[in-house]
């Protein structure tokens, strides 16, 4: 049975909902990153993307998907969580060590750079985490933990949603 309330929102409102909620893990990364020192990995980088892409599509099938296919766009940006859900389980399966480290995880690109100076510049000035260490952790889970579980819950609302209507 579905939630008596669920049908009075639009998916024009859940839409912009899913892009504030987007924006603001995004923010909350930031803030982690350059006021609490807690420097993302590259798959944490990649688990950005998706909210990223979750956000930009939420905002633009927000402002210019006409009204009567926004329904259509809720259920593809839950797609998208779905995504992140499997990036984010992943991703804690490298920290507990079940799957072995991708080798993107394991150096950074270094074709990149001119010369060596250049090389030793980026190297001084960018502090380099890898996938499998905890960085932060509450409560024994992981940020990737937590993104697995936000994207799980994100995309089962959605799903809720678009079965109630």
């Amino acid at each position: 049975m579905c939630i008596k309330y669920i049908r009075w929102i639009s998916p024009r409102m859940l839409l912009g909902f899913l892009g504030v909620v987007c924006v603001s893990v995004l923010i909350a990364s930031y803030v982690l990153e350059h006021f609490f020192q807690i420097y993302p990995c590259q798959m944490c980088l990649y688990e950005q993307d998706v909210f990223i892409a979750a956000g930009a599509f939420s905002f633009l099938s927000f402002l210019f998907v006409p009204a009567h296919f926004q329904h259509y766009a809720v259920l593809v940006v839950s797609g998208i969580f779905l995504f992140g859900v499997a990036l984010a389980g992943y991703h804690v399966a490298i920290q507990y060590h079940l799957v072995e480290l991708p080798a993107f995880c394991a150096s950074n690109d270094l074709s990149a750079f001119d010369s060596i100076e250049a090389l030793r510049e980026q190297i001084l000035k960018t502090p380099f985490v890898r996938c499998d260490q905890v960085t932060w952790s509450l409560f024994g889970l992981s940020l990737a933990a937590y993104n697995a579980l936000m994207s799980l819950s994100l995309s089962i609302c959605c799903w809720i949603w678009y079965r109630c209507r």
